[in-house]
């Protein structure tokens, strides 16, 4: 699993200079095999809410598009068969409910726990989801009826701003589906032309989610920066929102002021009790991702002004900025893993809070007065030998 999230300074709807996206990787809301209830959700047995969980998190949780992943069935029913594999989700609506009300506007909803109660659960999380509509969820791409329905993006308007987002997963299947039951396209089959799809909607801003990549890896692998630089913008900003990996990974800009890309190879974990507590880990894959990117409209179209990047821990049952020293520490890993992406890969300014800046060139955002490349890292050493560690389930 692994989360993306992308947020611009806003202005009143209408005004169409400044937006604002958050993303964020990710989210659940129980354990893995547990019942659903209404009241929330389950960790380690114990009851937990969505105010709880998202206490501590809920500042940045602001923003005109508020991204995530949502990596879980949602049902209300206790019933349906799970399939045979090692973890299975199901999320309760009304925690699904909470989250939207907490801030996030739109889900992905391809990855890998989509299906893990079938067609019939895939189905059930489709009706919920959507009948969100009127909560305050704009988009919900990656199921579907049939294959048509998985690809198509969800489509809405920001004021004069055309948004347009598009979801792909791994292990996907179920299509076409039965009555009142839904699939998912495959990310490893299916990837170029849900992309491709994407690119010919007309739109100002495009997000494409992707959950994808092995487990516990913060490298991205040659294969993958290849096919997302592949990405055509055709005339929009296309922001890749990448997760499934638990860790976070690097981040890419194009040099294109209008029609560029913006690739965050992996957001990690958000929040989800199905998760473990990633502070065992090393210092590369010990916290999750929290992006948030402001956008501006000039003469040629929207413009990427400015990325933050949060470093967050607590992402198993309540996610908070790391922050401090900390949260410098893992902002220099951010930027160890961008600069291994070659060309175009992002290096973050460290901020006195913990959080990490980039800025275009031109930035009119005050906070970017007098902004300048980072310097590497005085403790690169270190980061280059955790970041290359071979980590796999069942050998930490």
């Amino acid at each position: 699993m692994a989360l993306l999230m992308l947020v611009l300074l806003a202005l009143p709807a209408g005004a169409g200079e400044r937006l604002s996206v958050v993303l964020v990787g990710d989210t659940g809301f129980n354990g893995p095999g547990a019942r659903v209830a209404a009241e929330g959700g389950f960790k380690a047995g114990r009851l937990v809410t969505v105010p709880e969980a998202t206490a501590k998190i809920a500042p940045w949780l602001e923003g005109d598009i508020v991204f995530a992943n949502l990596e879980t069935v949602v049902t209300d029913r206790n019933g349906i068969a799970a399939r045979d594999k090692m973890f299975v989700f199901r999320t309760h609506p009304d925690a699904v409910r909470g989250l939207v009300e907490a801030g996030i506007n739109v889900f992905s909803l391809a990855n890998n726990h989509a299906m893990d109660f079938g067609g019939e659960g895939a189905g059930e999380t489709l009706r919920h989801v959507a009948g969100l509509g009127g909560a305050g969820l704009r988009a919900w791409p990656g199921l579907g009826r049939d294959a048509g329905q998985a690809m198509a993006p969800h489509v809405f308007a920001l004021g004069e701003t055309r948004v347009a987002v598009s979801a792909v997963g791994n292990a996907g299947g179920g299509l076409p589906a039965r009555e009142a039951q839904a699939g998912m396209l495959r990310e490893q089959a299916d990837f170029q032309a849900v992309a491709a799809r994407l690119s010919a909607e007309p739109a100002d801003l495009r997000i494409l989610s992707v959950h994808y990549g092995a487990e516990f890896a913060p490298l991205t692998e040659d294969m993958n920066v290849a096919r997302f630089r592949g990405v055509k913008a055709d005339g929009g900003v296309t922001i890749i929102a990448g997760h499934h990996q638990h860790v976070a990974r690097g981040v890419s800009f194009s040099e294109e002021i209008s029609g560029g890309r913006v690739v965050f190879y992996g957001l990690g974990n958000f929040l989800h009790p199905g998760t473990q507590n990633m502070s065992r880990f090393d210092i590369c894959r010990d916290f999750g991702l929290l992006a948030k990117v402001g956008l501006a409209r000039g003469p040629d179209g929207l413009r990427v002004e400015t990325v933050e990047a949060v470093p967050l821990t607590g992402m198993h049952v309540q996610p908070a900025p790391m922050g401090g020293e900390a949260g410098r520490l893992r902002v220099e890993v951010l930027n160890y893993l961008g600069r291994r992406l070659g060309e175009g890969g992002a290096a973050f300014r460290p901020q006195a809070d913990g959080t990490g800046l980039w800025c275009a060139a031109g930035a009119a955002d005050g906070r970017c007065a007098g902004w300048r490349e980072p310097e590497v890292s005085a403790r690169e050493g270190e980061i280059a030998a955790a970041c290359g560690k071979d980590v796999r389930r069942g050998n930490f």
